[in-house]
């Protein structure tokens, strides 16, 4: 025990002074409630204040060869949009998407958990004050599930006292927000955090697991229905209008924004909204070359990682979201992934 609590000093020091701390927990408030607002102002602020705290720490990144190949992989796909087609304003937003996992991943990698001081409070306060349960066609559902499966991810690297309740509860409202693809990342993310090699875990776990079962199969009938929400027929078109379009567009795309403007003629768009396949959404929007730089990106990230299961999971779990949610307009939950990756590859959480 004591071995390990002194591990635990030496991989997270107290790097943060408390005016700092404060700091943090007062712009990330301000960037959360201006999701409500829409616009750049919550991406800005909240980008903007993780990349000046990074500054803090410049002195001590060391630069290897995975952040020099992720960093020129970045470079080159940001060059790629902002000399492709598209509005200036959409070529900003989608550079600015990018860039949220690779932030919160150096920011875990080199804050540590002293960074989880900046985010969890207020993400917490702010789903209590905020959360609700919203009536559809299928049932109630709860709002806002990537942000309880960001909070989910980062409780599943913390190590104070009662962290495992908070992540208890954060699970327990992705359950009852019925959205499958959230509820599939968490298992993934949960994944990382089981130590398999215990008798106990297979038996506590199945007991577990066929008691969520079977509330999800009696209370939670959406996750379990097969419908794509219309999906399939969106991506059939946008598949038919990149092959048909001419060789530079189908290597370097249509250009930032193209997805919003070729679904704003549907008259389905409002219900819809965007394409749900940010994979895709890369493909259309930045072609062949984009397409291959974003998926070289994810591989030099996992492979940097790759020593720590539960970094691994996390990052997985994000990417898998990607399939089917627009998660690169997700700024907040793609910031909680990286920190959390970045934190277990740290301290090299290993849960084998």
């Amino acid at each position: 025990m004591a071995d390990r609590q002194n591990r635990d000093l030496r991989d997270n020091p107290a790097t943060l002074p408390l005016w700092l701390v404060l700091l943090g927990n007062l712009l990330m408030g301000v960037s959360l409630w201006l999701i409500g607002a829409g616009g750049m102002a919550a991406k800005l602020i909240l980008l903007g204040f993780w990349i000046a705290l990074l500054c803090r720490f410049v002195r001590q990144i060391r630069v290897g060869g995975g952040l020099l190949t992720g960093g020129l992989i970045l470079a080159a796909l940001t060059g790629l949009i902002a000399t492709g087609n598209g509005a200036s304003l959409e070529k900003l937003r989608l550079i600015g998407n990018l860039l949220m996992l690779p932030v919160g991943l150096l920011v875990g990698r080199m804050v540590g958990r002293d960074s989880l001081r900046l985010m969890i409070p207020v993400l917490v306060l702010y789903l209590l004050l905020s959360s609700s349960f919203q009536m559809t066609h299928e049932g109630l559902r709860l709002n806002q599930p990537f942000l309880f499966l960001g909070l989910f991810a980062l409780c599943s690297v913390a190590r104070w006292r009662g962290h495992q309740l908070l992540s208890a509860g954060a699970s327990v409202a992705v359950l009852l927000s019925q959205t499958r693809i959230a509820v599939l990342a968490m298992l993934v993310n949960l994944i990382g955090m089981i130590r398999f090699s215990r008798a106990m875990t297979w038996l506590v776990g199945v007991i577990v697991l066929a008691g969520v079962g079977w509330i999800a199969v009696s209370h939670l009938p959406r996750l379990f229905l097969t419908h794509g929400s219309g999906r399939l027929a969106f991506w059939q078109d946008f598949w038919g209008l990149w092959q048909g379009g001419s060789v530079g567009q189908r290597w370097l795309g249509f250009g930032a924004g193209a997805v919003e403007e070729t679904l704003s003629g549907y008259q389905s768009f409002a219900s819809f909204g965007a394409l749900h396949n940010d994979h895709f959404r890369m493909l259309f929007e930045t072609g062949i070359l984009g397409a291959g730089l974003w998926l070289f990106g994810w591989g030099v990230m996992l492979w940097s990682v790759r020593h720590a299961r539960l970094a691994v999971c996390i990052l997985f779990s994000a990417m898998l979201t990607m399939v089917t949610d627009n998660t690169l307009n997700y700024g907040h939950y793609l910031i909680c992934c990286g920190i959390a990756a970045g934190i277990a590859a740290r301290a090299g959480c290993d849960h084998g």
